[in-house]
């Protein structure tokens, strides 16, 4: 007996996140792994036995996250506004596509910080009555135009 295969009759989103998105996610990750080397380094001093293997192990996974996570992250990030819909896709294990229709979008906060401002890219985040979803960064024109025409299909009477 064999599976029936289903094809999801969508295309694929075609938009990718900026560039400044993989920068800003690769800092992060520089980040967490120094944190996780100071760690490590906190457990092995006291404990010679793990001196130096422990640190080194995670130094070079550390290294390895930095320079491989962000950039598959990156590649498999993709978003597009359709007429009817917001459509995300993402993931490298679980790939998770999110289809948000406009007309049960409620309100889109497009976020800056003075992190994101390093890296010349803002967050956008649109609510809904179930939640929210975010696309992680657009270049700012980009995420203002995203939210004006969201909000200009909302604005839209329904067609009744």
């Amino acid at each position: 007996m064999t599976a029936a295969v289903t094809t999801d009759p969508r295309p694929a989103p075609q938009n990718p996140l900026p560039d400044g998105v993989r920068t800003m996610w690769r800092w992060e990750t520089a980040i967490s792994a120094l944190f996780a080397l100071l760690v490590a380094l906190g457990i092995a001093l006291p404990v010679e036995a793990l001196m130096p293997w422990l640190p080194l192990a995670v130094a070079l996974a550390g290294v390895a996250a930095i320079v491989f996570a962000p950039r598959v992250s990156h590649t498999h990030w993709r978003w597009e506004l359709h007429e009817e819909e917001l459509d995300l896709l993402h993931g490298v294990w679980s790939v998770t596509r999110t289809i948000v229709p406009l007309t049960r979008i409620q309100h889109v906060a497009v976020k800056r910080t003075g992190w994101t401002n390093l890296f010349d890219v803002v967050v956008v985040k649109v609510h809904t009555a179930a939640g929210g979803t975010t696309i992680p960064g657009l270049a700012r024109a980009q995420a203002d135009d995203v939210r004006d025409r969201i909000l200009a299909r909302l604005r839209t009477p329904d067609d009744l």
